[in-house]
């Protein structure tokens, strides 16, 4: 019995640092417990209790918000990743070679999340960074993981219990993403992403770079130019990650 409670003080805990970390700006109290579906007491007990060991902060306005504490928690998890290090040459090459920004993402559950973002010199608006947890069926190298994968159809099944999509349709983009070698995507609007899976000899790929650029920037021949050295970077780090 107490373990239980102590288990979901544990996962409140986590919800309400969640939804700061959500909110750059802060939120108030009010906005926080809507938001973990908590009494605004509860809530407010939690805060203070986040707030004394560091992870969370008030700020004016009575908003609270998630402090750098947290940042380096998460910042020193993902720094030794093997994959981000792995990446790291490639990305830099990727983004010599086409000129645009290019992302590393990872598949986690049945999302990908942005390990690294390299921003072209030339930016736009986007919506995601580094950090960034977005639904994989979204983003062009969600779309080439999951058409790399055996298991795309039981990842959209988990995926549809969360939030309704279209899953025919999602299945049909990724047989066209087999069929070209890599994926697209306009998550952002006015920005085009080609996407594809780093695919190893080892384990299903949890692993895809990607570009992105506004969409006259990629069209045409310029598309199947920036595919193509994303194709070699993506070749050329599984060949990496391949050797002993």
């Amino acid at each position: 019995m107490v373990r239980a409670i102590m288990d979901r003080a544990v996962a409140r805990s986590f919800q309400l640092l969640e939804a700061m970390a959500g909110a750059p700006d802060g939120a108030r109290l009010s906005d926080l417990a809507a938001a973990t579906g908590l009494q605004k007491s509860t809530a407010h007990r939690i805060i203070g209790t986040l707030c004394a060991l560091g992870y969370a902060e008030q700020i004016p306005s009575s908003r609270y918000r998630a402090s750098l504490k947290a940042w380096e928690l998460g910042a020193g998890v993902v720094a030794e990743l093997p994959i981000r290090r792995a990446a790291a040459g490639f990305l830099h090459g990727l983004q010599r070679a086409t000129g645009e920004t290019v992302s590393l993402t990872i598949l986690s559950g049945e999302d990908v999340v942005y390990l690294e973002k390299l921003v072209a010199p030339r930016p736009v608006k986007f919506r995601t960074r580094v950090g960034s947890r977005v639904p994989a069926p979204l983003t062009a190298s969600g779309k080439a993981l999951l058409a790399a994968r055996t298991d795309a159809a039981e990842i959209l099944d988990r995926l549809n219990a969360r939030r309704p999509i279209d899953i025919p349709a999602i299945l049909a983009e990724l047989d066209e993403a087999r069929r070209r070698g890599y994926a697209l995507s306009g998550y952002s609007p006015g920005v085009t992403s080609i996407g594809a899976a780093v695919v190893t000899g080892g384990a299903p790929p949890t692993a895809a770079l990607s570009i992105s650029a506004p969409s006259d920037r990629l069209a045409g021949g310029k598309r199947e130019a920036a595919a193509e050295a994303l194709l070699e970077a993506c070749a050329r780090m599984a060949e990496a990650l391949d050797r002993p």
